[in-house]
């Protein structure tokens, strides 16, 4: 994870949602890229590069598992 990634979540708690993080930017930042990534890998087999992104829910609601009805 780079350094401004963490400086860019350290700038949005503070300035879009008015926080500072208990945990630190550089933790938030280590979450939003490992939830980032686990979007990504469970979209990528979903979703085409040229789909727009509001089909990612519909994506999600094919390939939903059943038991979660």
């Amino acid at each position: 994870m780079s350094e401004e990634i963490a400086r860019l979540v350290g700038i949005s708690v503070r300035e879009l949602h008015g926080i500072e993080s208990r945990a630190g930017a550089e933790a938030v930042a280590r979450e939003v890229v490992r939830l980032n990534k686990a979007v990504r890998d469970l979209a990528r087999p979903a979703l085409h590069f040229s789909d727009q992104p509001a089909d990612f829910p519909a994506a999600l609601l094919r390939n939903a598992d059943p038991a979660n009805d």
